[in-house]
């Protein structure tokens, strides 16, 4: 089932904030930077990209449906 953009926009955009605290509690654990903060880091700027380009199809859907 397909939901609208915005759903998957705000989605994609929860999930990357929570890679993001999570890497920022991994980078407090740990001694600094390790494998695992930098791997939550690029998930969650992955994440933050897929959100973006959704709510730039959702303004289109807008858009064009006026």
């Amino acid at each position: 089932m397909r939901g609208s953009p915005m759903f998957w926009a705000l989605l994609y955009f929860g999930l990357a904030t929570m890679f993001l605290v999570l890497a920022t509690q991994t980078n407090a654990r740990s001694d600094g930077w390790d494998f695992l903060t930098i791997l939550l880091m690029a998930v969650a700027a992955i994440d933050y990209v897929i959100a973006f380009r959704f709510l730039g199809v959702a303004r289109k859907a807008k858009k064009d449906k006026k």
